[in-house]
């Protein structure tokens, strides 16, 4: 694109991240590109390494941020619709505070900081993560569900989440910090729950990097025995000797 406009904005509540996606798409248009948001654990890692640029009276992170990018063929026409949506979001109370990027050094700041969620988790301790496909509104109550849960067992474990909210794609995150072996009663735990999540909301247990070997033991539950043998007879037609990627998919 000849024109790649960014804000990072900040939400009090999840609400007002569903409405400010309403508003996005509204006035923005065909050039909105990324609608990415961020909730204000995974900030607070990222914030060891990364300049936040946005915070709050305080100097603390907001409850959520969301990083829009557009992208266009007109910087002046794509200028003018930022102004406008940030305006709108202004008026409306859907955002509390904002930054703009203004040349595309400024742009590659802010996706340092999306893009810098998934090394922070990992190199801060054991990480179990999930990549799901779920209602976007159901994002917050999902985690508000999940984190109570892990209060009652693992009350040490963070749970951290950002995605691609116009996509339906939550990366749910659970940090051990400091521990870096696996513990099976947390996955046990973990998975489980997920797997109930994604069935409940006719979602997908993996939304972008498919089934591999850790998911694929969950293959029954969220598909059909129909769906999963037409599933294997097109494998078995591309693949009749299995040598390609074995044991990825299937179990």
């Amino acid at each position: 694109p000849s024109s790649r406009q960014a804000v990072l904005v900040a939400c009090e509540n999840y609400s007002q991240v569903v409405d400010t996606l309403h508003l996005a798409k509204k006035v923005l248009g065909e050039i909105l590109a990324a609608f990415e948001y961020m909730d204000q654990p995974i900030l607070d890692l990222v914030g060891k390494d990364k300049i936040i640029p946005l915070l709050d009276e305080s100097g603390e992170n907001y409850p959520y941020c969301i990083l829009i990018e557009t992208q266009g063929s007109s910087e002046e026409h794509d200028s003018v619709k930022m102004e406008s949506f940030l305006e709108a979001a202004m008026e409306e109370e859907l955002v509390v505070n904002g930054i703009v990027a203004q040349d595309l050094q400024q742009v590659h700041n802010l996706w340092e900081i999306r893009e810098h969620c998934g090394v922070a988790v990992s190199s801060n301790g054991r990480t179990y993560k999930y990549d799901i496909s779920i209602p976007y509104d159901q994002f917050d109550p999902v985690v508000t569900d999940l984190r109570e849960r892990l209060k009652e067992t693992h009350p040490e474990a963070l749970s951290l989440n950002w995605g691609h909210i116009m996509d339906g794609n939550l990366h749910v995150n659970v940090l051990m910090p400091g521990k870096f072996e696996k513990d099976e009663s947390l996955t046990a735990r973990l998975e489980e729950y997920i797997i109930d999540v994604v069935i409940s909301h006719k979602g997908s247990v993996s939304a972008e990097h498919g089934l591999g070997q850790d998911k694929n033991a969950y293959l029954e539950r969220v598909k059909d025995s129909n769906v999963i043998e037409t599933m294997k007879s097109v494998k078995k037609l591309f693949d009749p000797k299995g040598i390609l990627n074995p044991g990825k998919y299937f179990p």
